[in-house]
Parts: C-alpha cells; structure tokens; sequence
C-alpha cells in the first residue's frame, strides 16, 4: 500500500436461512463479539474529504480528519470538519451502547474556546449531510437484539447480514439497522438503517476495502437518504490504524490536529 493511501475505519437484499435454534444463537453471538471488538479496539487517525452532492451531480468538498480510540469507559470519536463554520464533533459510545455527542464551533479570535462546547442530540446532521452524529460509531453492535438474517455474496466476498434492533432504552434515531459484514475480515460493507417513526431508509455502501497494520476497513463511504436527492461521500486520503491516541487527542479545545500522515502513516 502506497503512502496516503491507508484504512478508513469507519462502518442489501437479505437471504434469509433456516438452521437449528443452538447454531443460530451461536452464530450470532460470533458475528457480534467480533463487531464489538473491532470497534473498541480502534485506534485509527485518518484525513480525507466530506463531499455532499446534490440532486444535480454538484459537489461541495470540505476537509476533515478523524480520531477514534476504544477506552475503557466506551469508545471516543473526534472529528474535525473545515466547512464554512467550522466544527469539531465529539461522540463517546459507551459500553451500554449509548451514544452522546459534543460540538464545538471556532470563535472569532480562531480559538476553540470551551464556551463554544454545546451538548448534541446524535440524530443531529454533520455539517448538512447525509451522516448524522450517530452514524459516526457503529453503536448498533451493541444492541442487545440481534439476529443473523443470512448469508451472502457482497461481490467477490460472503457477507454476515446481521439484523440489530435498539431496545427503548437505547437512545438511538432507527427502529433497526442491517449490517453486512466480511464474514473473513470482519470489515463493514453495507448498512441499511431504517428512522423512527419515518421508516425512511439511510443506505450506506463501503467500498475499496484496504488493509492496515491487521485491521481491514473501507477508504470511501456513501450514503444515501431514501426520499432525498444526491448523496455524501466521506473519502479518506491518508491515515493510520495505529495511532497511539491518548485521552488527550479527544479533547474539543485543543489548539490544533495533528495530520495524521505524520504520526504513524503506513507505507
């Protein structure tokens, strides 16, 4: 793998099966186990671009990087996007699953000062986009309803389609979420999210899976909203999933990010 070019860490028809209630259970519990610990055990560091497209083809490109580190308290979230106003977004995924979310909007003077922090609903957009702050972790992994719907091709790989559904504690904005994941590599490929009371639909599609320091994740995500035109691309230029990040890497008021091709970029 060339310099820059490095791992997104990021996030159907479905065929269902018939087998023996034991080797569901089992199957299920394999398929989940190793979603979650994918996800704590993150430590990636990535720049790249947030494209929003609109209806007609038009794009508008903004810069953004992103942090993610498992803690012992939960997963931790940064990122950075230098849209007209620029925001950094922090979302902490707890071992519960529950999800919160912080902003942060640069003052006048070009400091993220910590009178700008506001406490965000997760349902809220990123920065007028297909994404929403929820969408930023793969919290639906740690539901406690799960179900292996099937197994399929997902191009040249077989896919677990793994149905998550939140419980009425869980503060999420979807009724489910269908995740197809690498059964091999265990990397996220498709996810169809279906909104509370709505049921629209939020289709997103990974592509060009890549390899670094053992992790496998996508360099390109789209996403979709049924009923809405265009689309939102979040593309990764350069990055590592081995960062090193510390407690300190997440907080909103730093002064500055570093790139992360200059702290652990693989060749």
């Amino acid at each position: 793998m060339s310099a820059g070019r490095n791992l997104g860490l990021a996030t159907i028809g479905i065929a269902a099966i018939l087998v023996a209630p034991a080797a569901r259970a089992q199957g299920v519990a394999a398929v989940v186990a190793a979603q979650q610990q994918r996800v704590e055990s993150l430590d990636a560091s990535v720049s790249g671009r947030l494209v929003l497209v609109d209806g007609s083809g038009k794009r508008v490109s903004y810069k953004c990087s992103i942090r993610e580190h498992g803690f012992p308290d939960g997963v931790r979230f940064f990122e950075e996007v230098d849209a007209p106003q620029p925001v950094r977004v922090q979302v902490h995924l707890e071992r519960d699953g529950r999800v919160t979310a912080r902003l942060a909007h640069k003052g006048s003077t070009g400091k993220w000062l910590p009178g700008d922090y506001a406490t965000a609903n997760p349902s809220d957009a990123l920065v007028g986009s297909g994404f929403s702050l929820e969408d930023l972790v793969d919290n639906q992994f740690f539901w406690k309803e799960q179900a292996i719907m099937g197994h399929q091709a997902c191009g040249s790989r077989t896919c677990d389609v793994l149905q998550s559904t939140p419980a009425s504690t869980d503060r999420s904005q979807y009724a489910k979420v269908v995740s197809s994941t690498d059964e091999k590599t265990k990397a996220v490929l498709h996810v169809i999210k279906t909104e509370r009371g709505s049921g629209a639909s939020k289709d997103m599609t990974y592509f060009d899976l890549h390899q670094s320091h053992g992790v496998y994740g996508a360099t390109q995500i789209e996403v979709k909203v049924s009923g809405k035109a265009g689309s939102t691309l979040f593309i990764i230029d350069r990055g590592t999933a081995k960062a090193g990040l510390k407690r300190g890497d997440f907080d909103l008021a730093s002064p500055t990010l570093e790139d992360p091709g200059q702290q652990n970029g693989d060749n």
